[in-house]
């Protein structure tokens, strides 16, 4: 892998990441296109690491303020939401991974997330809980955590977005647009940690002539998702998340075609 490409997809995963349009699939499609066995998904996992450090950076204060008031709400939602995906990876693992080398399953995947986004046009947050306070993330029910976790599991495979599917999930559940937004990217935390560090000792082994380039990906990846995840409030706040499913539409599309 060249410095370039490094560059080119830790850009990309940094606006893919947080913008619901697939990190996985992205990748997984330009590592294709440009042939890199070597880049498999241990690479991806270490600019999981640098997203993961925007997440951290962007919600420093509200991930403070739950651990120093010891907010196990909180902590107990994030903890069912992340057990779907636990499981899901744990037992389907090897079916995920042969997923990445298929650009039909991945351009049928972005379908998907598109029809998904597309739905969300249609919801509806009643007035009173969009007057909700900063705090409402507490007023979650244990079945809006785990139907939001399901939703997430769904994303390990290629093409089906994360951000776009727990965001998604959130709103098809009438939750605050915000709340949703916030409790995507919490839940986001445990999830690519994991991952990451379940994958760092094929790194370590695949990286050795590479950490340079590879640490420029994770970096470039730290920084242009920070301004993602700004943009994509934005967003949220417009009621506009489903403006993405036309691309995605047009994506899968061009890739199966």
């Amino acid at each position: 892998m060249s410095f370039l490409q490094a560059i080119i997809l830790g850009i990309v995963q940094g606006i893919t990441e947080f913008l619901p349009i697939s990190s996985s699939g992205h990748l997984a499609i330009l590592q294709i296109f440009w042939q890199l066995p070597e880049s498999s998904i241990s690479f991806d996992a270490l600019l999981h690491f640098g997203t993961l450090g925007a997440i951290l950076a962007v919600f420093y204060q509200e991930i403070k303020t739950i651990v120093k008031s010891k907010n196990w709400s909180i902590i107990k939602l994030i903890i069912i939401g992340t057990i779907p995906a636990g499981l899901f990876g744990l037992f389907f693992q090897s079916t995920i991974e042969t997923q990445f080398n298929s650009p039909k399953f991945i351009g049928f995947a972005f379908l998907i997330t598109g029809l998904f986004l597309w739905l969300t046009k249609f919801t509806k947050v009643p007035e009173k809980t969009i007057q909700q306070n900063q705090d409402d993330i507490t007023n979650l029910s244990w079945l809006d955590a785990l139907l939001i976790g399901i939703a997430q599991a769904a994303a390990l495979f290629p093409g089906i977005s994360r951000s776009g599917m727990t965001i998604g999930a959130g709103l098809l559940r009438r939750l605050n647009p915000d709340t949703a937004y916030r409790f995507s990217f919490l839940l986001a935390i445990p999830a690519i940690l994991g991952a990451a560090i379940l994958q760092t000792p094929n790194l370590i082994q695949e990286g050795q002539n590479n950490y340079f380039i590879y640490a420029s990906g994770a970096l470039i990846a730290f920084l242009t998702g920070i301004i993602s995840l700004k943009i994509l409030a934005k967003i949220l706040k417009k009621g506009q998340l489903f403006c993405f499913s036309y691309y995605l539409f047009a994506l899968g599309i061009i890739i199966l075609i």
